[in-house]
């Protein structure tokens, strides 16, 4: 693995892509810090921090290591993401568990001198649109490994058996391409088995899932994101190092959200606490929305500041979306 990053790390030289050797610096950092050689991942860390931000990518082409090959490609989207935890506003317990998730994958050496190794399966589950798959990005993004994403609507296969020959395929990639693997929709591969509407093939994946999991020893992090808990089969849960909730944001929440998103327009404190308390039931994706709304209107408007009245009409909005959908 080290061999393709020193490589990719040559080609973008070569080829004056800035932004792959940033990437794939960074990967090599990770990759020290994996094989328990903290001090030199630091290191690199603090030379890549000095290294002027990455400008446009000149003439040629990189290799993009993220990215499966094959037959892979159908059913895994690679790539490397710039997001960072501090991008996501979650409350203070489960930062305190994704921050400890982070350190135990940037300390695995120091852990495996006592016997033990870092959490790398996590259950993410909540309501759409609370966070769950930003969290994901961000996780990659902190240790600098591409977010493997699973393509649901292209594992499943009309062809009896391919399905659990699919999941095999991206258990078998997990050593060879270190990275965040998200099954995102997860109850769709690991709905309950004897549920009313299985057809036995659905039985088989559940089994196949957990038997792979079982055997899995690569230093890949799992991460499966569900809107319903509910329908997963109950010997999934056993499987996870770590569960996390997610939920709808607190007026506290939605204030933290808006300054982070607004920072820059210097809103009034007060009007935002207000707005916030008048939310009830959006979800973040909502109210990311209502602040790039509220964005596009000063744009179109040829100004250079969001008011209160545009992020209120871009809510209002917003809200009218969601009951169209309801």
């Amino acid at each position: 693995m080290k061999a393709d990053i020193l490589r990719a790390l040559l080609q973008a030289h070569a080829s004056g892509d800035e932004a792959g050797f940033h990437k794939a610096a960074l990967q090599l950092a990770s990759a020290e810090s994996t094989a328990g050689h903290v001090r030199v991942a630091e290191e690199l860390r603090a030379i890549i921090a000095k290294m002027p931000p990455p400008g446009p990518k000149r003439q040629g082409a990189v290799v993009d290591i993220a990215q499966p090959r094959g037959d892979l490609a159908e059913i895994l989207a690679g790539a490397y993401r710039d997001e960072r935890l501090g991008d996501v506003v979650l409350p203070d317990e489960t930062r305190r568990d994704l921050e400890r998730l982070l350190r135990e994958n940037r300390s695995t050496g120091r852990l495996e001198k006592w016997g033990v190794g870092p959490r790398r399966r996590v259950l993410f589950h909540g309501p759409p649109g609370c966070g769950k798959t930003l969290t994901a990005a961000s996780i990659a993004g902190e240790l600098g490994l591409p977010l493997m994403t699973i393509r649901v609507d292209a594992l499943f296969s009309r062809f009896l058996g391919a399905t659990a020959t699919h999941l095999r395929s991206i258990f078998a990639e997990m050593p060879r391409r270190p990275g965040v693997y998200l099954f995102d929709e997860f109850d769709a591969v690991a709905k309950a088995r004897g549920d009313n509407q299985d057809v036995g093939e659905m039985g088989r994946i559940v089994t196949a899932f957990l038997q792979l999991i079982d055997a899995d020893v690569s230093t890949s992090l799992l991460i499966a994101a569900t809107n319903h808990s509910q329908l997963l089969d109950r010997a999934v849960f056993r499987r996870f190092d770590l569960i996390v909730p997610f939920q709808p944001p607190s007026p506290f929440q939605v204030e933290r959200l808006l300054e982070l998103r607004l920072g820059a327009f210097d809103l009034p404190k007060e009007e935002l606490a207000r707005l916030a308390s008048e939310t009830t039931g959006m979800s973040y994706a909502d109210l990311a929305r209502a602040c790039d709304d509220a964005i596009r209107e000063m744009a179109l408007d040829a100004r250079t500041h969001v008011t209160i009245e545009d992020l209120v009409g871009a809510l209002e909005g917003v809200r009218r979306r969601d009951q169209h959908l309801r």
